[in-house]
């Protein structure tokens, strides 16, 4: 396997740590200033892991399907646009996305740990120059990567080594 995708591997498995993190956590309502550290944080590593994530499954089948039905919020759109079901299609729609943007919705005040309300990113939304704007649940991102992905990188690289003989 080549270095590239070794690093690309690492990568993207970090940046998904990071995704779930943050697409997991509830945001103060009332608070600006964490919303928007939060919107540019989700942003920075949303497009990072997609870049990473997509360069290391070059080497996997593009006919196996990592489904995105792991979502950590329940959720529907209630505005236009389809909701991405596949992680191959949700990398390239974030990696060739013109928009791209973060949605939060509040969350009902009896599930809210935060005093005054919070907020939660169950989703975010990308439009490509070919695809319309579309919902993207980044927590079932992360988790195809890992749980789907990330296992079949690495069964794709320990095969590689298989039958090499050890400079030990």
């Amino acid at each position: 396997m080549e270095e590239i995708t070794l690093h690309s591997i690492e990568r993207a498995s970090e940046e998904a740590v990071k995704l779930w993190s943050l697409s997991s956590a509830q945001y103060p309502f009332q608070n600006r200033l964490i919303q928007e550290h939060a919107n540019a944080a989700i942003i920075e590593v949303i497009s990072s892991f997609a870049l990473n994530a997509r360069r290391a499954m070059e080497v996997l089948s593009p006919n196996v399907k990592y489904p995105l039905n792991a979502a950590r919020w329940k959720w529907e759109p209630t505005t236009k646009g389809d909701k991405v079901a596949d992680l191959w299609d949700a990398l390239n729609r974030i990696i060739h996305a013109q928009k791209l943007y973060v949605g939060f919705e509040r969350l009902p005040d009896n599930v809210s740990v935060i005093d005054g309300g919070a907020i939660i990113v169950p989703y975010i939304r990308a439009e490509t120059d070919r695809k319309e704007l579309a919902f993207i649940d980044p927590f079932s991102l992360a988790y195809a990567f890992l749980y789907g992905a990330l296992p079949a990188l690495i069964e794709a690289r320990n095969s590689q080594f298989e039958g090499v003989p050890s400079n030990a």
